[in-house]
């Protein structure tokens, strides 16, 4: 399996979100959030990006960045907007319920989410021949 920039930044993103997940658990390790690198983490935020890191390994060992890029673009990016409409999906002061957030986690979602969607749609592997 060739070693593409789509897969190199799935790569990216296990690094970060594995870092994130494991020292975010050292900040905080109950349900109340702790403010690290701008992030509002819990306990139940640290495991959501330990488990995509965990995810974004096994697809760049399988090869299968670009279909990893594309469902974690879109899911992401929906992440991170649906957590800019604030009032009617902060329940408890968590996000639909479930975890903490705040303006520093949807702008890092929508960045990670929105460069993935680049890699899983837009990045082409070879170059287009010149017609």
């Amino acid at each position: 399996m060739p070693w593409t920039a789509s897969r190199y930044y799935t790569l990216i993103v296990t690094i970060v979100f594995l870092i994130v997940g494991v020292l975010g658990i050292g900040n905080t390790s109950t349900m109340q959030p702790a403010n690290f690198l701008g992030l509002d983490l819990d306990i139940v935020h640290n495991f959501i990006h330990l488990a995509t890191g965990f995810l974004a390994l096994s697809c760049v060992i399988m090869g299968w960045d670009r279909r990893f890029n594309q469902i974690f673009g879109v899911v992401y990016v929906v992440l991170a907007l649906l957590g800019l409409l604030y009032p009617f999906l902060y329940f408890d002061h968590r996000l639909l319920g479930i975890m903490h957030a705040n303006i520093g986690d949807h702008l890092f979602h929508f960045v990670a989410g929105a460069i993935a969607l680049y890699f899983g749609f837009a990045y082409r592997r070879e170059p287009v021949p010149a017609a």
